[in-house]
């Protein structure tokens, strides 16, 4: 946090210099244009044109020029004849827009330099275990293995042997099938990916996969006239219990890192309350 203090003793250095200085007079020479005292200088037009032929790239700086010129005489017709109770008004507008506009690029540099954005698994699961009751959604979820396939491919009689098989071996073996039949075949072989239970049970006959096989390691096994569906559930997650980590992970590290920005800046609107108390810079009456 030590490049926000050098910020706020920065920033309390402007204050006092604001206090015992007049605006500054320009020092850019050569100006492009003029109205009334206001001067339009070469460095307004950095960008203009830009990846434009030079011939193009002059029109445009023109074009910039001209409005500037416009802008300006319609100003300052309008500010000669606009009544002083308004003119107060965009005044105090624009003062205070000004003032929000510094302090949001000043917080947000503050925050480039100071913001850890690194959220560890560890950090994830420990936000996760403290609010699990927060997501909470009415969704059931399953990690599981997936298979519809048509009744009449070659080697379905293997496929559901293999399904049903413990072995390492077998495992890769239905990988392998899938792989080579993949454009024939609907399937999720992912064992540690959560899938929600709507999205497995839609694929499922009668739309639904039995409260039995939910149970861990117990295969699903049945057909009808086009597809034999096969399916093997490693864990469940009932609809009243949280969603798991996986699937709000990214939500949480939003929240993480929105509650460390938050620390920065009460930190350091804390330590520049104490520093302008310090210098008497305002009093509260």
């Amino acid at each position: 946090m030590s490049y926000y203090r050098h910020l706020i003793a920065l920033l309390f250095l402007g204050v006092l210099q604001a206090c015992n200085n007049g605006p500054e007079a320009p020092t850019e020479e050569n100006p492009l244009a003029r109205v009334y005292d206001n001067y339009l200088y070469a460095s307004a037009l950095d960008g203009i044109g830009k990846g434009l032929s030079p011939k193009d790239s002059a029109q445009q700086a023109e074009l910039y020029i001209d409005k500037w010129i416009m802008d300006q005489m319609l100003l300052g017709v309008a500010q000669k004849q606009l009544p002083n109770k308004e003119a107060q008004r965009i005044n105090r507008l624009t003062e205070s827009y000004k003032a929000s506009l510094t302090i949001a690029y000043f917080e947000q540099e503050l925050i480039n330099r100071e913001l850890d954005t690194l959220v560890t698994p560890v950090q994830l699961a420990q936000y996760y275990n403290a609010n699990k009751e927060q997501y909470i959604a009415g969704e059931s979820w399953l990690r599981c293995h997936f298979i519809r396939v048509p009744r009449k491919l070659e080697g379905v009689d293997k496929l559901r042997n293999w399904f049903k098989s413990d072995k390492k071996s077998d495992e890769e073996k239905v990988k392998q099938f899938c792989l080579s039949n993949e454009s024939q075949m609907v399937f999720a072989l992912e064992k540690d990916r959560w899938v929600k239970y709507k999205r497995v049970a839609d694929r499922l006959p009668d739309n639904r996969l039995p409260s039995s096989y939910l149970e861990k390691g117990r295969v699903f096994d049945r057909s009808d006239s086009k597809y034999v569906y096969l399916c093997k559930v490693f864990e469940y997650k009932d609809k009243n219990e949280p969603a798991p980590l996986s699937e709000v992970q990214d939500e949480i590290s939003r929240i993480i890192l929105h509650q460390r920005r938050q620390l920065i800046l009460d930190q350091v609107r804390k330590e520049a309350r104490a520093k302008a108390k310090e210098g008497n810079v305002f009093e509260r009456f």
